[in-house]
């Protein structure tokens, strides 16, 4: 029996949801995290419209070469 494609509405929603949490974490305070964050999001949209193997590809990426968090925003030399 084929797969039928999911719904246009629902893929409407997953994404408006991704974006919706997204910008959420641009007003988030807690800096320190918010890269991780947004890959869970990411990931989690991409799980939800289908692209799972995408996702757990990246999420193996991921563990091989975490992100480093710059400890300041600016350069400490002179410029």
């Amino acid at each position: 029996m084929p797969v039928l494609p999911k719904p246009k509405v629902e893929h409407t929603v997953i994404k408006q949801q991704a974006i919706n949490k997204l910008k959420s974490l641009q007003r988030s305070s807690d800096g320190c995290n918010v890269h991780g964050s947004a890959e869970a999001v990411i990931c989690d949209f991409l799980d939800a419209a289908g692209y799972e193997e995408i996702a757990r590809e990246f999420r193996k990426l991921h563990e091989m070469y975490p992100v480093a968090v710059p400890r300041y925003s600016r350069p400490s030399g002179r410029s």
